[in-house]
């Protein structure tokens, strides 16, 4: 299985400017991007993702998660019914700021899902019924697209906030359709 597939995205540092110059410094767990902003990362990302991998695509969600120094998050799966209706099975992270010293850590084993006490962020609670295995790892220093229908979870070694945005797609894009065209 495929937990994870780097793609080469022209407007990358485009858009890290622009999530740059909308995070104030302060630690707020993350930026839900909507609007005109949301349009504008639409409008760089969407294009380069039928220039570079041939995919037609509609931005559907684009967050900025903020993560503090030294923060190690839950392990989760994304969504916000544990059936996962709807919900997207992969996601197209850019790293926008320190996120050289932040492994993506997959896991798999036998689990069951429930609802997360926590409104804001679609996760989903992980109730394992043994021991989880850790899948693979990966730091994504580059605009890399990442499964987040399985437990995963994020740490940010450094002592430095990490910036990470994570964005969804209307036509989920799934890693074994993703084929940079030549």
């Amino acid at each position: 299985m495929e937990y994870f597939k780097e793609i080469d995205l022209p407007s990358w540092p485009l858009v890290q400017k622009f999530c740059r110059s909308k995070w104030d410094g302060a630690f707020t767990t993350a930026t839900v991007f909507s609007g005109v902003d949301l349009a504008y990362i639409g409008k760089l990302v969407e294009h380069d993702i039928l220039t570079v991998l041939g995919i037609e695509v509609k931005i559907k969600t684009a967050i900025m998660f903020i993560n503090n120094a030294n923060f190690v998050q839950d392990l989760h799966v994304d969504g916000f019914d544990p059936e996962r209706i709807n919900a997207s099975n992969t996601a197209l992270n850019l790293p926008i700021l320190n996120c050289e010293h932040g492994p993506m850590y997959w896991y798999d084993g036998d689990f069951v899902l429930t609802k997360s006490p926590f409104k804001t962020i679609k996760y989903l609670k992980i109730n394992w019924q043994g021991e989880p295995t850790l899948a693979a790892t990966k730091i994504i220093n580059k605009p890399t697209f990442v499964k987040i229908d399985i437990p995963h979870h994020i740490e940010n070694r450094s002592d430095s906030p990490r910036l990470m945005l994570s964005i969804r797609f209307t036509k989920d894009i799934l890693l074994e359709n993703i084929t940079p065209i030549s």
